[in-house]
């Protein structure tokens, strides 16, 4: 776990290790989020699309079974 002291300015700085390991580079996009006593960046806004996306859990795997169906049955049927 690394340790970091907020400036002035209310700066932090992204020690070098956690920058490589993430690939952190000059003008990477993070976004920030704070819950409860903790604050929690990510690279990039990717968590935001799944957001929510386990909620429609179920029907999505009858799309995807139903999808399958389909696929083997046209594999079936080829000659």
């Amino acid at each position: 776990m690394e340790q970091v002291t907020v400036s002035s300015k209310g700066q932090i700085a992204i020690p070098k290790q956690v920058r490589q390991a993430l690939n952190l580079t000059e003008g990477t996009k993070l976004t920030l989020e704070v819950r409860g006593q903790e604050i929690v960046l990510s690279k990039g806004d990717a968590w935001r699309k799944l957001k929510g996306a386990a909620a429609d859990m179920g029907d999505l795997m009858e799309k995807f079974a139903a999808f399958r169906k389909e696929e083997r049955e046209r594999e079936d049927s080829r000659p």
